[in-house]
């Protein structure tokens, strides 16, 4: 399988995929349908025990959702999840999390948005304490719809979800760890090391020993399934009426006046907080 959006290597039971679409990474339609590709091969390959996901750019893992390809899905009903309560990205998400491997992020570099959404369905998250982390989209007129938001309520708590929601702001590494959104945060140079041991323990386990550890797992979050989906089914009401009103379409102009460009992104709060005007 040869994919445009990211590379993959295989050392033997661990597969390690690299983020590389240029200029910074955008999430897009193409990113998504990959994702699913490799998702389905995946379930069905025994060869792989541990998958392992960075990204080629220093600067950003996933930078967030082609703004583009969100104003298309809006228009475009074929652009839409199947289901009318679950989008894209939810189901994208939703089928990560299920794989029968262990799924581990490396991050350095700023990740928001839809890659931030799709970093909450991994099994395990590390990054440096210099990586950052956001939603931005309340700051254009809208909320984080695909599964961003009910993950984020359920990694932090209710409160902390607010703050991280509706603040828009980046929060570092350290700030991730401490409000429960990734396992931990380290230094640059120590990470490479930490993820490396870890992930070569994890690939020494049998797929029966990670399966009977999963299976406790999920039975401890088996009564949250249905607040889940009911959730994911709020965000997408969110999106639905975010898309027909004046503000989500007037964020999404001047953030497309923006170009999406890696000057832009780079500081992307600060560049809402000029771009934006504050609405009353």
């Amino acid at each position: 399988m040869n994919f445009s959006t990211f590379a993959l290597q295989q050392d033997g039971a661990v597969l390690r995929l690299t983020f590389s679409n240029p200029p910074i990474n955008l999430m897009n339609f193409k990113m998504v349908e990959e994702l699913f590709q490799l998702a389905g091969r995946l379930q069905v390959d025994r060869s792989v025990k541990v998958v392992v996901l960075d990204s080629a750019d220093p600067d950003f893992f996933i930078a967030h959702f082609d703004l583009n390809d969100v104003m298309a899905a809006g228009s475009d009903p074929r652009a839409a999840g199947k289901s009318p309560d679950i989008n894209g990205v939810q189901a994208l998400t939703l089928t990560w999390q299920m794989l029968p491997q262990i799924t581990v992020a490396k991050i350095n570099g700023r990740c928001r948005g839809g890659g931030l959404e799709f970093l909450l369905c991994l099994s395990m998250r590390f990054a440096s304490t210099d990586s950052k982390f956001g939603f931005p989209e309340a700051s254009a007129g809208f909320l984080a719809s695909g599964g961003g938001a009910t993950r984020s309520a359920m990694s932090m708590g209710p409160a902390r979800a607010l703050e991280f929601l509706l603040s828009s702001r980046d929060f570092s590494g350290e700030e991730a760890e401490r409000y429960g959104l990734i396992n931990r945060a380290l230094p640059v140079g120590e990470l490479d090391t930490y993820v490396e041991d870890l992930v070569c323990r994890l690939a020494k386990r049998s797929h029966a020993v990670v399966a009977m550890n999963r299976e406790v797992v999920r039975r401890v979050f088996e009564p949250f399934v249905e607040p889940l989906f009911s959730a994911l089914a709020a965000e997408n009401d969110g999106l639905r009426s975010g898309l027909a009103g004046e503000e989500m379409q007037a964020g999404f102009a001047a953030l497309l006046a923006g170009g999406q460009s890696r000057e832009f992104e780079l500081d992307l709060p600060g560049s809402l907080d000029k771009l934006l005007p504050v609405v009353k």
